[in-house]
């Protein structure tokens, strides 16, 4: 089902920024008299082109915290990272997670070299580093303990009243 078809309600604001932006592509074409095909080619172009994939990537990235932390796509995903970063503190996760990113990119760079690269777990690595900025972003230190035990299955210390 393409975005524009989509109930409103369902669309978050950044959905709704790409569509309107990938609209307004297309009336700038029409503006220009250009013939049909040369506006379909500017939305196509506008839908595809760096800043799409900018946002496409976010809005996964969305998709994935909307799920939380108990999801078992979630926990698949990022399961096996949880476990090494349990018991860290955000900033200490997210050098972590920057080193692994680094070290990741030159593997995969010498990988492709060879022509047997994996994406996947740059990727992973990649929204892993969106979600701990945008935590650290919310200031939310505290709730970082709690996120990573749902996701490692660990049991939660809860403070006897």
């Amino acid at each position: 089902m393409p975005l524009a078809e989509y109930p409103q309600a369902a669309r978050s604001p950044r959905q709704e920024r790409e569509l309107l932006r990938i609209q307004r592509a297309a009336a700038a074409a029409r503006r220009g008299a250009a013939p049909a095909m040369a506006v379909a080619l500017a939305q196509i172009g506008a839908a595809f082109d760096e800043a799409a994939a900018i946002n496409a990537f976010k809005l996964r990235v969305e998709r994935l915290i909307r799920l939380g932390p108990h999801h078992p796509a979630v926990r698949a995903r990022f399961g096996g990272r949880a476990d090494l970063l349990f018991g860290r503190g955000l900033d200490a996760a997210i050098a972590a997670v920057e080193r692994w990113w680094r070290d990741e990119r030159k593997a995969f760079a010498i990988a492709s070299a060879l022509g047997c690269g994996s994406r996947l777990s740059l990727e992973i690595l990649r929204e892993l580093r969106l979600i701990l900025r945008l935590a650290r972003c919310k200031r939310m230190q505290a709730e970082f303990a709690s996120i990573l035990a749902a996701l490692c299955n660990a049991p939660i210390a809860v403070a006897a009243e």
